[in-house]
C-alpha cells in the first residue's frame, strides 16, 4: 500500500469510527466532495492545507518523519 492509499484508509477508518458520513466531513472541513472521495480511495495527492483541515475535524495529528539518505 502506498502513502496516498494509507492516508486515505486512515481518514476513512477514523470517519467511520466517528459514525460520520462523507458529506459531514466535507462540510466540517470545508473540502469538496470530489476531493474527499478521491482522497479516501487513495487517488489524490492532498495538499497540506486540506490534510490539516480534515485531520483537525477527525481529531488526528499529523506527524512528519524525515529520514536522511546516506
Amino acid at each position: 500500500m502506498g502513502l496516498k492509499e494509507e492516508i486515505g484508509q486512515i481518514i476513512k477508518d477514523r470517519r467511520n469510527d466517528l459514525n460520520m458520513e462523507q458529506v459531514d466531513l466535507q462540510d466540517y472541513a470545508q473540502v469538496g466532495s470530489t476531493t474527499l472521495s478521491k482522497l479516501e480511495m487513495g487517488k489524490l495527492n492532498i495538499t497540506i492545507e486540506n490534510l490539516q483541515k480534515i485531520t483537525e475535524v477527525l481529531g488526528l495529528e499529523i506527524v512528519l518523519k524525515v529520514k536522511e539518505k546516506i
